[in-house]
């Protein structure tokens, strides 16, 4: 039930904003807007002010605002002519409206996730336990696998990632490090050992467990699960994460044979990694994270908590656009990266699981992606509008409204034919994991790794 109110929510709350941004630019541009609405269907209550009826309908999965002359389906001549209307406005303020939907996404995501950083986010990390260390590095500070570090310069450090951030902030001249090796504290002193050593040379001790399992990838069509162990790959046994993600990597589109631990049992699984179209055309991945076993709250103040939200949107947005563009270049992957309703459903569960910064960071994700989508150039959404704005200051002059019409219908279809393809993924993925952990749950009859 809890996850069912925070799906409605979540819908209802990001579609309504969407629907007051335009809104909000409409009456700036002197648009008469006949009705704001906060959800759909029929209405439940109502009020006019001025020449806008507002009211609440029974469906609160967002709202709507009608303008006086937007659709050129169902304008009249007379409201087409009105000074009031849409269509009558300069091609700018035609596009500021269509643009203000999207913006006003942008400017909740920064918000929502500005909220989260103030109440306290939590920070996952990996264990301060060394894994991997090179010569060189060896040479500058003796240490070895499976030391504990818990200080640098007398600050305790929680995570690997601590032990970087205390490096930053100080000149390497003359540091100590304090840490643990078969339960005796020992010290290690270093001078002009850069932090970079650190991303490097030193690396930390992952194990081969799987932290999360990336919904509609092939880990997760495949049964992978939270928690479970990965001790073999072929004929080649598994030590850690690194080794884990050198032959998923090096073997894109390539079936892979796992042996995997879960419990006390031993389960096999073939999972064959996908191209993994943020890097190159000849890396993999399976969709897959390490374990992050430290686990801590922190909060920001207001200003800063401002500046990271802002910052983060913009790191988002550009992610996002930079792995649309690869889908472009790259059209086969197109259906291993599309979801549906099922697969924000499935998120948002899992979401609402973590926690309430957890779930108000996934609300701020879906209203950065519900900006971008809507601001695809396609009829109907606020990107298509935007199009044929810019197409009339090109022109001099609209579209005639039959053109205008017919390319709507285009988009219409356009738009149902994308949702009933990520309905079909979604539902694909969901049929093929239920078999492949049917499948998966028969151990195997083999000792087990000591």
């Amino acid at each position: 039930m809890i996850t069912i109110i925070a799906i409605l929510f979540l819908i209802g709350i990001l579609v309504f904003v969407h629907e007051f941004g335009h809104f909000i630019v409409a009456r700036l541009n002197h648009v008469k807007v006949e009705k704001f609405s906060f959800g759909f269907g029929p209405k439940l209550l109502s009020w006019t002010i001025g020449e806008t009826e507002y009211r609440i309908s029974l469906i609160p999965l967002g709202g709507y605002v009608k303008m006086l002359g937007e659709n050129p389906d169902e304008a009249s001549s007379e409201e087409i002519l009105d000074k009031r209307s849409f269509k009558q406005k300069r091609w700018w303020q035609k596009a500021l409206i269509a643009f203000g939907g999207p913006f006003a996404n942008f400017l909740f995501a920064i918000l929502i996730l500005a909220l989260t950083y103030v109440i306290g986010i939590k920070i996952y990390d990996i264990a301060p336990v060394v894994g991997r260390i090179s010569e060189e590095a060896y040479t500058a500070i003796p240490l070895e696998s499976e030391d504990r570090i818990v200080s640098v310069d007398g600050v305790p450090v929680t995570g690997w990632t601590s032990i970087i951030q205390e490096w930053i902030q100080k000149s390497p001249d003359k540091r100590q490090v304090a840490f643990i090796r078969d339960n005796d504290t020992l010290f290690a002193q270093t001078e002009n050992f850069s932090y970079e050593l650190w991303l490097s040379d030193i690396r930390p001790y992952v194990p081969a467990i799987i932290g999360d399992v990336y919904y509609g990838l092939p880990a997760y069509q495949a049964g992978m699960k939270k928690g479970d162990t990965i001790v073999k790959i072929e004929d080649t046994e598994i030590h850690d994460w690194y080794d884990l993600q050198e032959i998923i990597k090096n073997n894109a589109d390539r079936p892979l044979h796992f042996v995997v631990q879960r419990g006390g049992e031993l389960l096999e699984m073939d999972i064959t990694p996908q191209v993994n179209i943020e890097l190159d055309e000849n890396s993999g991945i399976i969709g897959i994270s390490q374990i992050l076993e430290q686990e801590y709250i922190e909060s920001f103040s207001i200003p800063r908590s401002f500046k990271y939200a802002f910052l983060t949107t913009i790191d988002i947005i550009g992610r996002y656009y930079s792995g649309l563009s690869k889908l472009v270049m790259h059209p086969s992957q197109v259906g291993k990266s599309v979801g549906g309703p099922i697969m924000i459903a499935s998120l948002t569960s899992q979401q609402v699981k973590e926690g309430a910064s957890a779930y108000l960071s996934f609300l701020a994700m879906v209203s950065i992606i519900l900006m971008i989508v809507n601001l695809l150039p396609i009829p109907v959404l606020d990107g298509g509008m935007i199009m044929f704005s810019f197409i009339e200051g090109i022109r001099g002059k609209p579209l005639k409204l039959n053109t205008q019409a017919i390319l709507q219908r285009i988009g219409v279809v356009v738009l149902l034919l994308i949702m009933v393809f990520a309905f079909y993924n979604d539902i694909s993925r969901s049929v093929g994991r239920y078999f492949s952990l049917k499948r998966s749950n028969t151990p195997l009859n083999i000792e087990q790794p000591q």
